[in-house]
């Protein structure tokens, strides 16, 4: 028997099986990909909600010192933070006066609210960019007394 007849039959078996490796292998890396995407999305919105926290807790400090050491509590709107660039802060304060045993008493609720908005004031006025992947809100209260 001639050696080329033994090997005949044999003949394109490597083919199929190297397709069916190169199918599975890329299968293999599209998943790997697809799972880190979503890791390293999932570590930039944690990154991004810690930021907005820090940023409503500047608001909640900005109402504070205005209520403690000035004595008066207008709410304001800050952006371009340094440190926080993207966010903006909202910060608006309710007050509350009552008489206990005869003395005055003044409560006020800071109400510190941090996104990532393009509109003037947080929380966004625009469905659409509040429904966007890349918006984050963060909303802070603290009620003092003076």
């Amino acid at each position: 028997m001639r050696p080329d007849r033994r090997l005949g039959s044999a003949r394109g078996f490597v083919l199929p099986a190297a397709i069916f490796l190169l199918v599975i292998m890329a299968t293999l890396a599209a998943f790997l990909v697809q799972v880190t995407t979503a890791s390293l999305t999932g570590s930039a919105q944690d990154m991004q909600g810690a930021r907005a926290s820090q940023a409503a807790r500047l608001g909640i400090e900005a109402g504070l010192y205005a209520v403690q050491v000035n004595g008066n509590c207008p709410g304001a709107t800050l952006s371009g933070v340094a440190g926080l660039t993207g966010f903006k802060i909202t910060w608006a304060c309710a007050v509350s006066n009552f008489n206990e045993g005869g003395t005055p008493h003044t409560i006020y609720q800071i109400t510190s609210t941090a996104c990532t908005t393009t509109g003037a004031t947080c929380p966004s006025s625009s469905t659409s960019e509040m429904q966007s992947n890349d918006y984050v809100e963060r909303q802070l209260v603290v009620v003092t007394e003076k």
